[in-house]
């Protein structure tokens, strides 16, 4: 048979009695299973211009089977193009923080995700984080530097993104004269 890494593909060899990949547990060669994780924004506070960065975070900690957006329709429509479900939401107060919090248990208790990754600058997360922790479940969270320090010491982890707003340009430095 074929070597594949040291060990020979096919039928045992009667005659030297070499090993066969049949010798060995599948786990050996074959990959890992990839763990699935929870991924929920804050589409009310998180821009889509950090999309890429949240899914590339995500990715670390297994495959962002669960990809939701939470919102109001205008301020979420353009995370569709990344592949994240959009959850619009009802008018009313703080309309976003509850579903998406409503979800995460869940997913969490229901759904049996382990890893749940909550991407929101929001206070109103720390409560949702620190009871999944306490719960045995890992609580990623990421956010932009403003986050409120109360939600991010409750994260397992907190990843911090980089800003992407503009500057103004009456705030940009002038150019010297040539």
């Amino acid at each position: 048979g074929a070597i594949i890494g040291g060990i020979i593909a096919g039928n045992p060899c009667v005659a030297c009695r070499c090993l066969t990949m049949n010798d060995f547990p599948q786990s050996i060669y074959l990959p890992a299973p990839t763990t699935p994780v929870a991924l929920l924004v804050d589409g009310e506070n998180l821009s889509v211009d950090h999309g890429e960065t949240i899914l590339a975070i995500a990715r670390r900690y297994g495959v962002p089977n669960v990809r939701r957006v939470y919102g109001k329709t205008a301020h979420i429509a353009a995370w569709a193009e990344l592949g994240f479900r959009l959850m619009p939401v009802r008018p009313g107060k703080n309309a976003a923080d509850l579903l998406l919090a409503v979800e995460a248990m869940s997913l969490a208790l229901r759904e049996s995700f382990h890893t749940l990754i909550i991407a929101a600058t929001d206070r109103d997360y720390a409560s949702l984080a620190e009871h999944l922790r306490e719960l045995g479940h890992e609580v990623i969270g990421i956010g932009e530097a403003q986050a409120a320090p109360c939600y991010s010491a409750c994260c397992t982890v907190f990843h911090e993104l980089a800003m992407t707003r503009p500057v103004p340009v009456a705030a940009l430095p002038k150019a010297a004269p040539k």
